[in-house]
């Protein structure tokens, strides 16, 4: 009776931290693709300029991601784990009373951020790899009032996160995405089609874009909450009485809690940024290139390749964010059993599907390059590396998310630090040597190693010999299918290589659904599907 009450409970986990995927794995990997293929369109409309466009673009968003973070990436996870921990000792009230002067915190916070990004932006410009200073900067204005108005709305997707709810942060991220998207495609069409305006002003409404898709999910988020009103107030009636606390030690709680959390979760974000604005000094002092050409490389290496990495990446965030409030309740239960298989879970979900994406992605790096921007050999050549350093920020985001989901904050904190100083070392000489490639290398670099001691640390302390079993199985099919995928490719160009957006979309269309069908097949026949997700994808007929 005892083992069939242990094997529910697991099989209960098992399938929470499954369907919590799939809601996470929903909202961010839709929202993401829907954050790339609107590019084809909005890139058509810019013409000659798309490059420019792009450039000027990614210049404003990526220290707005870098301020966002800062604002937001921390306190969402910290409310999260909070709730989980309150909600494990029936302790509702006290997760809403945290709730309610944390919402306050963030909303000061959003305030404070957008005014630090608005006296920033001039300094931002300058060093950006762009040729105009002034539309960079004007272009950083048009997020300021988002970066007021997202970091409490952030607040609210913890919330729902840490009750082990994940549609709404998945749903809203989608909703939030699709309205901008729209904005976005409406606001250039109008402006360089219709108006005939400078393809800065197109850039500006494009950014812009992101304050009216956070309305959008702003209203989204509050019918959510109205609808589950009735279950939280029985949650309130059933929980403990409120444990009253200090509002002033509430905020200390909070901001210890959450710091943490900000600067692991704006770790990747940094270096992207460090790389923003350092690239354009090393190689136009110590390469000779013009700031046009440093402006061009910025874009092939860093604005282009972004887009598609982060598809890759967040499949990942979307596994370890729904593991962290799991972890924190067995950890807050000193449960070291359910800790352990849910890490094994973990690391298995994650290769599972992140092996396969960069492989796919890898092979049809030309194609994709191709279909989103333009078809340039040079380009698909840095998306492909940008690829394959995509796998090392997983690493980072998905071993990190654990670590500090056990509240070893110090230890990722000190882990991060070396990999920012690996960075900051690397990233001349890797420039130097190796161009736009270089800065790519770099951050691969910096991030697995920090990565490689994040997993020796969880392996040491939370799982047993053969734990990982399934994980290397996983690998040595990934390896083989990575092999054969290349191979099969590269005969295939021999014969014909895609020229065209539509051919290029048709081609890689086939390639992938060949693909994902031999990956299903391997997968079942290697039972890794059983052994993983407890199901074969491919139902066997009755006999």
């Amino acid at each position: 009776m005892s083992f069939d009450l242990q094997n529910r409970s697991y099989l209960i986990m098992k399938n929470k931290l499954i369907s919590g995927a799939f809601w996470m794995s929903f909202g961010s990997i839709f929202s993401r693709i829907l954050g790339i293929v609107y590019l084809i369109p909005w890139l058509l409309m810019f013409g000659n300029d798309q490059n420019q466009a792009q450039a000027v673009f990614n210049s404003a968003y990526t220290p707005y991601s870098l301020f966002l973070a800062l604002g937001t990436a921390g306190f969402p996870t910290a409310i999260a784990r909070q709730v989980a921990s309150y909600n494990s000792q029936n302790r509702f009230r006290n997760s809403v009373h945290v709730f309610r002067y944390g919402f306050i915190f963030m909303v000061l916070t959003g305030a404070f951020c957008g005014l630090l990004l608005y006296l920033a932006a001039p300094l931002i410009a300058a060093h950006s790899a762009v040729v105009s200073k002034d539309s960079a900067t004007t272009a950083i204005y048009c997020l300021v009032p988002t970066m007021v108005i997202l970091p409490p709305m952030s607040f609210i997707r913890g919330f729902f996160q840490g009750n082990q709810d994940m549609k709404p942060f998945g749903v809203s991220q989608l909703w939030e995405q699709f309205v901008r998207v729209l904005f976005i495609l409406g606001a250039s069409f109008v402006v360089l089609r219709v108006l005939h305006k400078s393809y800065t002003v197109a850039v500006n409404y494009s950014t812009f874009a992101t304050f009216v898709g956070t309305i959008a999910s702003y209203i989204y988020l509050l019918n959510y909450a109205r609808r589950k009103m009735p279950e939280y107030r029985y949650f309130y009636q059933e929980s403990q009485p409120l444990q009253k606390q200090n509002i002033a030690k509430l905020f200390r709680n909070i901001i210890a809690d959450a710091l943490p959390f900000v600067f692991i979760g704006s770790g990747i974000t940094i270096t992207q940024f460090f790389d923003q604005i350092t690239f354009k000094s090393i190689v136009t002092n110590l390469l000779g290139a013009t700031v046009q050409q440093a402006e061009l490389m910025y874009t092939y290496f860093a604005a282009n390749p972004n887009k598609i990495t982060i598809v890759v990446v967040s499949l990942t965030i979307a596994i370890s964010e729904t593991t962290l409030p799991l972890l924190a309740r067995y950890y807050e239960q000193n449960d070291k059993r359910k800790i352990s298989e849910i890490i094994g879970q973990n690391i298995d979900l994650m290769f599972l599907v992140l092996t396969p994406a960069v492989t796919l992605l890898l092979a049809l790096s030309w194609e994709v390059n191709g279909i989103f921007f333009q078809f340039d050999t040079y380009a698909a050549k840095l998306l492909a590396v940008a690829l394959v350093s995509s796998i090392s920020l997983a690493l980072f985001t998905d071993f990190f998310t654990i670590i500090q989901a056990m509240g070893k904050h110090r230890i990722a904190i000190r882990y991060l630090v070396v990999g920012l100083i690996l960075k900051l070392v690397l990233q001349i000489p890797c420039v130097v040597l190796g161009g736009a490639f270089g800065a790519i290398i770099s951050t691969m670099t910096a991030f697995l190693a920090v990565s490689l001691l994040a997993f020796k640390k969880i392996s040491e302390d939370n799982l047993v010999p053969g734990q990982l079993k399934n994980t290397r199985r996983i690998l040595v099919v990934n390896i083989l299918l990575c092999c054969g995928t290349l191979m099969v490719k590269y005969l295939m160009n021999l014969l014909y290589v895609p020229q065209t957006k539509i051919i290029a979309f048709l081609y890689a269309g086939i390639f992938a659904f060949l693909f994902v069908t031999v990956y299903v097949l391997l997968l079942d026949k290697t039972k890794l599907s059983q052994a993983v997700m407890g199901k074969t994808f491919i139902l066997k007929r009755k006999h």
